[in-house]
């Protein structure tokens, strides 16, 4: 990374920050946990660095733009929008109500957070990240990231289980490889099922502020997750598209509309954070089914509308703008100021055609929903937690996700996953809990 106000790039310059943090009512504060990021305001930051020379190089990614860079201005980056002309998406007309559980009613025993998912069959597949999965022999030493099998639905909770296919950590990378280096491991952000194959969407993160995605890549494996091939280099560089999440069609993407596989995009950051530009800005590609997707030239990126509403690709990643661009930041006025565009998922949701992205702050859910993969995106749902501590019976979360086999024959009810872990509640696991939607009209 750069030093800011140097120039400098992190592969040339060893780096000390001493970090001073006051509390207050209404700022963010720096946190190395996701459930902690928002929970300790600050009154100032102080921020002294000391640069010197480095001999090894700590990374390999390219420099990532600072703040106050002009970022892709000419074609419409969101994060450029946002700082010069703020836009927010319109309220959902389709859905006339939404609720959700004031917490986790559900818990698996797996530990671990993210769980982005895809189905296969009758089996669930999911990818953790920091923690044990659902092997009940726990070693000293806890996988970074990890794939599982479940079997059995939230309507009959009592006999859903969990098994563990593979783990992996940054030490071994012996199933998935850490392209960045430095204080980065494995985390996942997106899981695709389709064609008899299996793809795992894996990016770099800091593990020193858990923020900070460089480089991400996708890996795919053909005998339902037990091993795993990848690229020799990474498909994403330049904190650019380094939060992948595929749509989730059904089980073998059986309710696809077409012959694309569509992927969406984070750039900087899965989340909000103190430490890089966050991410309000959700962006599109699409591969056609019979291609690899590991091969940056089957990828098409979605470059914005035509005069007739139609949606314009280009193989170039340099000519993206965003399907979804939110400006709302959550809430200034009290706890702090995040994005609302995070590595949460999207479904499609084929009893009602609608595509649903769960997004949030942790102390927030962000719920969007459009009849296309390129929208137009409209919330349908902003649910507020408070701040923690939070108890049992109320909490927010992290990564909130819906997998397509958990949606109701109606498309009306359906089970969202989230984590929290450190704001006074403890669902570092495998957790649900229900999403109820009413409709305007018939679908």
């Amino acid at each position: 990374m750069p030093v800011a106000g140097t120039g400098l790039r992190a592969d040339r310059v060893c780096l000390t920050a001493t970090i001073v943090e006051k509390r207050r009512d209404a700022k963010m504060r720096l946190s190395s946990a996701p459930s902690e990021m928002w929970k300790a305001p600050l009154r100032t930051l102080s921020l002294s660095l000391a640069v010197a020379a480095c001999g090894t190089p700590a990374a390999v990614a390219p420099t990532n733009p600072r703040a106050s860079q002009t970022l892709d201005g000419p074609r419409g980056h969101a994060e450029t929008i946002c700082a010069q002309s703020p836009i927010y998406p319109e309220a959902s007309t389709f859905f006339s109500s939404a609720t959700v559980e004031e917490a986790n009613s559900i818990d698996l025993p797996g530990n671990g957070d993210l769980w982005p998912s895809c189905a296969s069959g009758d089996v669930v597949y999911f990818a953790w990240g920091d923690g044990f999965g659902f092997t009940p022999n726990r070693g000293a030493r806890r996988p970074d990231i990890g794939v599982a099998r479940v079997l059995g639905l939230p309507w009959d909770a009592a006999n859903m289980r969990g098994t563990n296919v593979v783990d992996d950590d940054h030490k071994k990378q012996s199933v998935f490889r850490v392209w960045t280096k430095g204080p980065y491991y494995q985390k996942p952000t997106g899981m695709l099922c389709r064609g008899g194959k299996m793809y795992l969407a894996v990016h770099d993160l800091n593990a020193s502020s858990y923020d900070d995605v460089p480089a991400a890549t996708i890996a795919v494996s053909n005998n339902g997750g037990s091993a795993w091939e990848a690229n020799a280099s990474p498909m994403f560089v330049d904190w650019t598209f380094t939060t992948i999440m595929f749509i989730d069609y059904g089980a073998d993407g059986k309710n696809a509309v077409d012959e694309y596989v569509y992927a969406y995009g984070l750039d900087h950051n899965f989340r909000a954070s103190t430490h890089v530009i966050d991410p309000q800005g959700l962006y599109l590609a699409r591969i056609a089914a019979d291609k690899d997707l590991r091969g940056r030239d089957n990828w098409e990126f979605f470059a914005g509308l035509d005069t007739g509403a139609n949606p314009t690709w280009s193989r170039n990643i340099a000519d993206k703008k965003a399907a979804l661009v939110d400006c709302t930041r959550r809430d200034a006025g009290k706890d702090h100021d995040g994005s609302v565009i995070s590595q949460g998922g999207v479904v499609y949701d084929a009893p009602l055609k609608r595509y649903i992205y769960t997004s949030w702050t942790e102390y927030t859910f962000e719920f969007y929903e459009a009849p296309a993969p390129w929208g137009p995106w409209r919330r349908f749902l902003h649910k507020d937690f408070g701040p923690p501590p939070w108890t049992a019976q109320k909490h927010g979360g992290y990564a909130t996700s819906v997998p397509s086999r958990y949606i109701s024959e109606d498309g009306r009810t359906m089970w969202v996953q989230s984590n929290t872990w450190s704001s006074g509640v403890d669902h570092n696991n495998l957790a649900l809990r229900k999403l109820v939607v009413t409709t305007s009209s018939a679908p």
